[in-house]
């Protein structure tokens, strides 16, 4: 019996109240239940947050309907794009043969095997050893025991002290955020970890040691051996770094930096870990971003792209001479480390389909050809008076924020200036990130041409939306206030 078009139009507006109840009920969920991390919970529980609900190539959607270009790759992971089948293929394929494994007690499964075999063939020479984590956080927190375990093995017990850079970032557990060079990981959970100590990170437009690049003839990264000098190499176990500060603003080292560094370690007998969280598997157009500076570190660490995001999975990488401290170490010894979901064979399965999806489409080549549009689109927003540097490595890339250029002089932190720009971005439909004083773009590593400059555009725009109300309150410096009505050029 055929259906009325009365009959049609109130199913439809049934299925419609239906729907409106359950999005209300999630609203009211959120805010009554789950805690947001990295946001201000006063914010979230007056706003809400944005409820994304799917995700395909660049783009994703919330419960609303509107439509983002993610250019963030959610938080810096989702390499490959959203809403791949080969990787949700590649996950049911293995929950159907065996769901659990754990990589401790003697047991292992085959996705754990083939992949931390397939990344000692990636990773750059002489890292042939993988422990596998949950992410990011736990892999950092197991290079802190695995200095310690190391140089306890053979005889120095004392080498327990671990260098790391002003602002960067290592994670938000203990042990991590006590290496993470932020006052806001630290503030509210004091006392942190013992033992680190901090130097100046090779960051050019505001040197912290109040230096030229090229004259300063790497003085940032001789602050280790004055480290050295200060504490004793019988102290030291381990310098840790990112080949590229990420959440720290895209600060990427000079020429030289890292092969300096790993000079300094190895002189001092020093354990060098990079941290490629960030950076590992195509954000710079290399499997690792540390081989951009054609240096070996002796351990490194791994999560986020490794599976872009479809499951939790981190690591590190360790060289050879590591693992053999261990071995000869005797059966006396056992390794007390790891986690439950250590080398999950899910997870793995995901990355194993994740690096079969970067190499067949050949996304690392495919970055270097994209990186100076990239650039290009994004350095021409120096032209903004909020815009005193624009900042790029690959695909990866930060506006600093000033409110004058000539003095460099940044926003109070009152005035939320980046999180104004992201807002004004957002309700465009682009993601990026407020952090401190920069805005960060790192999209998915299969973004085009066209999606670049989209983003350019949205970024264009919001920088004028927020530079024209600074203006009015008399927030810009005063050269600031004039570029602000000035059109900026376009970025097409």
């Amino acid at each position: 019996m055929k259906t009325s078009p009365a009959a049609t139009r109130s199913a439809k507006a049934r299925r419609g109240a239906a729907a409106a109840r359950a999005d209300a009920e999630l609203k009211r969920a959120d805010r009554a239940h789950l805690i947001h991390a990295f946001a201000s919970p006063a914010v979230i529980d007056r706003e809400g947050a944005v409820r994304l609900v799917k995700g395909k190539g660049v783009y994703v959607w919330d419960s609303d309907g509107r439509r983002y270009i993610d250019a963030l790759a959610s938080l810096w992971n989702v390499a490959i794009g959203h809403g791949r089948p080969e990787v949700a293929r590649a996950v049911a394929r293995q929950m159907r043969t065996l769901e659990y494994a754990p990589t401790l007690l003697g047991f292992s499964s085959e996705p754990a095997v083939r992949l931390a075999a397939r990344l000692a063939r990636l990773a750059p020479k002489g890292l042939t050893r993988v422990t596998f984590t949950s992410g990011g956080s736990e892999a950092n927190e197991t290079v802190i025991r695995l200095v310690r375990l190391y140089w306890r093995l053979r005889g120095r017990p004392d080498k327990i002290q671990i260098v790391a850079l002003n602002r960067a970032y290592h994670g938000s557990s203990t042990g991590a955020a006590s290496l993470t060079g932020m006052t806001a990981f630290h503030h509210y959970y004091e006392p942190m970890m013992p033992g680190v100590l901090r130097m100046a990170r090779p960051f050019c437009y505001r040197c912290e040691l109040g230096l030229t690049y090229p004259q300063c003839a790497l003085a940032c990264a001789d602050e280790l051996e004055r480290l050295v000098e200060r504490e004793g190499a019988d102290r030291i176990g381990a310098f840790i770094a990112e080949p590229v500060q990420g959440v720290g603003g895209v600060v990427a080292p000079p020429p030289g930096y890292f092969e300096r560094i790993r000079e300094i370690c190895d002189r001092h007998d020093i354990l060098m870990v990079v941290d490629e969280v960030i950076t590992g598997f195509g954000r710079l157009g290399t499997w690792f971003g540390i081989e951009r500076w054609k240096t070996i570190p002796d351990m490194l660490v791994f999560a986020k792209a490794v599976t872009s995001g479809y499951l939790p999975l981190g690591g590190v990488l360790l060289r050879e001479e590591i693992f053999q401290a261990m071995l000869q170490a005797g059966p006396g010894f056992s390794l007390h480390h790891g986690f439950t979901y250590s080398g999950h064979p899910a997870a793995c399965a995901a990355a194993l389909a994740n690096l079969d999806i970067i190499e067949g489409e050949k996304l690392l080549p495919a970055v270097r050809k994209k990186a100076p549009h990239f650039a290009k689109r994004l350095q021409a927003l120096a032209q903004s008076p909020l815009v005193g540097e624009v900042r790029c490595a690959g695909l990866m890339a930060a506006l600093e924020l000033v409110c004058d250029k000539p003095s460099k002089q940044p926003f109070p932190e009152a005035a939320r200036v980046p999180w104004r720009i992201r807002s004004a971005a957002l309700r465009r439909g682009v993601i990026v990130r407020a952090s401190a004083d920069t805005i960060v773009v790192c999209p998915p590593l299969i973004v085009t041409p066209a999606q670049i400059d989209t983003i350019a555009r949205v970024l264009q725009e919001a920088l004028a939306e927020v530079a024209a109300e600074l203006a009015q309150t008399g927030a810009l410096g005063p050269a600031g206030a004039a570029a602000s009505t000035l059109p900026l050029p376009g970025v097409r």
